[in-house]
């Protein structure tokens, strides 16, 4: 299985929309869909919006982090505006626990973590509209 980043490339890489969905078709995984669905879907709203000043570029090489994106993501509703855990936290506690979660992944996952929480993966041509055609009943 790709990396969500690695199947963000080769979305950018696509010459069509045709392709595009095909790139998203061929890689469609439990992951992906969740990183579209909180990246897209309005009812997700994030506390936070940037990478931390404090977040320390992990010095492991591609592929070898401690944890993965697919497992990690579970954890993201501790960021989540109105979820009553993410609510009892203070901002310095949520602050150490994105920095915990961000360091545990490679470089290219922490960003597209942050890309959900922006709203905006910053990938050419993945939109709001595409993921609506591509996935109807996922978004409103």
């Amino acid at each position: 299985m790709k990396n969500v980043y690695e199947i963000f490339d080769a979305f950018e890489q696509a010459g069509s929309k045709k392709e595009r969905m095909k790139v998203i078709e061929q890689n469609l995984s439990p992951t992906l869909v969740k990183v579209l669905e909180y990246t897209f879907h309005p009812d997700y709203q994030w506390n936070i919006k940037e990478m931390p000043d404090e977040y320390k570029t992990p010095d492991t090489l591609p592929g070898v982090s401690l944890a993965k994106l697919s497992t990690e993501l579970r954890r993201i509703y501790l960021f989540q505006k109105g979820h009553p855990t993410a609510n009892n936290l203070t901002p310095q506690k949520q602050k150490e626990l994105l920095l915990q979660f961000l360091e545990s992944l490679e470089p290219r996952e922490a960003e597209v973590v942050i890309g959900i929480m922006r709203k905006d993966l910053g990938v050419k041509g993945l939109t709001y509209k595409f993921v609506k055609e591509c996935f109807p009943r996922m978004l409103p």
